[in-house]
């Protein structure tokens, strides 16, 4: 039986763990959570049917295979320099720490423990994040088994290192842009006095749709924009605000601002 012990289910970890209590076989693997509040752990863990721990002393007791780090960087030092982990060739380290980067984490381990350094994004509990990772080690068996157990909760794609701090931006920190773009969408909708049910249907709709006819048939964007555009029309007036508002210049920054602290 594999053990897998997450430490820190905030809201990705517990995106993550809502996944894999679902997917997992609970007779090939057993689910593990320790988090710094017990009672955060034991509400979980009676939720997520899984086993929880109560301090870092513990985690040598259980034993586990991989050990996925999922709480606040800020934590990281002072958790990773008092982890004091047994039989470390024979272990895997998923870590979802934001700007740790892999060489980092290896150099608090004495011997060649095995690293998937990952990137996932909120979706994870829908099965649908975007997930970046970077791995490193010698158990090779080992890290491919820690590749299928990321690729439960969406696609996955192996990139750079050097490339972590931008896909933060467009995929880990991009959904809570998104959403506040949406909130846009809803305020209006709201204020035209359409029912919420009707208008979250046809505004999710109109994303939809647009997303895919902009990213999957490789016509130029401005193309598109202007296939809608009349002149004189509804949608060139709105259009004009989004230009002189610099509406897409304010994206790139907010993606770049985000980027800095990946």
């Amino acid at each position: 039986m594999k053990k897998i012990l997450m430490v820190g289910t905030g809201h990705m970890g517990e995106a993550i763990l809502k996944v894999w209590a679902k997917e997992l076989d609970k007779l090939e693997y057993k689910l593990i959570i320790l988090n710094r509040n017990i009672e955060k752990s034991k509400k979980l863990a009676k939720t997520y049917d899984c086993n929880y721990i109560e301090s870092i002393e513990d985690i040598n007791k259980v034993n586990p295979n991989i050990i996925v780090l999922g709480f606040r960087p800020s934590d990281g030092h002072n958790f990773l320099s008092s982890l004091n982990l047994i039989n470390q060739k024979d272990k895997l380290i998923i870590s979802m720490l934001n700007a740790f980067e892999i060489e980092k984490i290896s150099n608090y381990f004495s011997q060649d423990i095995n690293i998937i350094r990952i990137m996932p994004n909120m979706n994870a509990a829908l099965k649908k994040s975007t997930t970046a990772y970077i791995k490193k080690g010698k158990n090779i068996n080992l890290i491919n088994f820690g590749i299928w157990l990321i690729s439960l909760f969406g696609k996955v794609y192996e990139l750079e290192e050097d490339n972590f701090p931008s896909f933060v931006s467009l995929t880990g920190s991009a959904p809570a842009f998104i959403y506040e773009f949406i909130k846009g969408f809803k305020e209006f909708a709201l204020k035209s006095n359409y029912d919420e049910k009707i208008s979250n249907d046809f505004i999710k709709e109109t994303i939809i749709a647009s997303t895919e006819q902009a990213l999957n048939n490789g016509i130029p964007l401005d193309k598109l924009i202007g296939e809608i555009i009349v002149p004189g029309g509804p949608t060139e007036a709105g259009h004009n605000v989004l230009k002189e508002k610099k509406f897409k210049d304010i994206l790139v920054n907010c993606l770049q601002e985000a980027k800095k602290r990946g």
